[in-house]
């Protein structure tokens, strides 16, 4: 859009949306430091609504509608040639947030209708057996659950909804593994995710463990992305998979996991 012309912010007026700014020759870029917040709003409800009209299929995973809150900290100076930050800035912004609805901008790629569909969080809790076995092999529990965050991003990108539908990457309480709709009303892609849910964490555990680059970061392949705002930090794909093995959590549990949630809700 700027045709890679960096350009000095000299004022700002939320009230009235407009920003002014020059052309600079500046040696830095800007990255803004923020944190966005999924309140799953059904969790409010003593008794879950029942939606009729929507079909699902039977899946452990659930789906809810959720409220999404982004919080704005302030901004790094990134210096163009090391990367390296080289100041960090304060600022008060106010929050930005959207609830789920009803949505009719349906994306073609993936074989859904235009019809109106609910957009909701879909996500799975992380066993506390996991995390309590995690814990006692003195690994990162919360760098596992990043882990496995970035591994079912990717099989987001494989199915071209990427542009529709997140993960949450950085919030880690409740423990749980949860993607939700980008933009404000929904996209309804969530609603096709929900029934394979399952079968993106089992295609996600395969391409972590078949993939042959390095146990420490992994690659852009299997584990890394680029919208990571912790720049893929840590040695996630080891503690990933230390956690698999010592939990037992392989494609057969996952299919095991599946069967049993096929059997409850029967």
């Amino acid at each position: 859009m700027n045709q890679g012309k960096t350009y000095l912010v000299t004022s700002l007026d939320l009230s009235r949306k407009i920003a002014s700014c020059y052309v600079a020759d500046l040696k830095y870029y800007t990255k803004s430091r923020d944190y966005t917040d999924i309140h799953v709003i059904g969790s409010k409800y003593a008794y879950r609504p029942q939606l009729s009209n929507i079909q699902f299929s039977r899946t452990p995973a659930r789906g809810d509608p959720c409220k999404v809150t982004a919080t704005w900290l302030g901004y790094h100076c990134v210096s163009r040639g090391s990367n390296e930050i080289m100041e960090t800035v304060d600022h008060v912004l106010p929050k930005y947030s959207y609830e789920s609805q009803v949505g009719h901008c349906m994306p073609q790629n993936i074989g859904v209708s235009t019809q109106p569909r609910l957009s909701l969080a879909v996500w799975v809790p992380v066993p506390q057996s996991v995390k309590e076995a995690v814990i006692m092999k003195d690994l990162n529990f919360r760098a596992g659950q990043h882990a496995a965050s970035h591994t079912n991003n990717m099989q987001l990108i494989r199915l071209g909804s990427r542009v529709y539908i997140d993960p949450e990457y950085t919030r880690y309480y409740p423990e749980r593994i949860l993607s939700y709709d980008r933009h404000p009303g929904g996209s309804g892609v969530s609603v096709q995710v929900q029934p394979i849910f399952m079968e993106l964490l089992i295609a996600a555990l395969e391409l972590l463990t078949s993939c042959r680059c390095s146990e420490h970061g992994g690659c852009p392949n299997c584990l890394q992305s680029f919208a990571c705002k912790e720049y893929n930090e840590g040695e996630v794909k080891r503690k990933l998979s230390d956690q698999e093995s010592e939990s037992g959590t392989s494609t057969r549990k996952f299919q095991k996991y599946k069967r049993c949630g096929d059997e409850q809700m029967k």
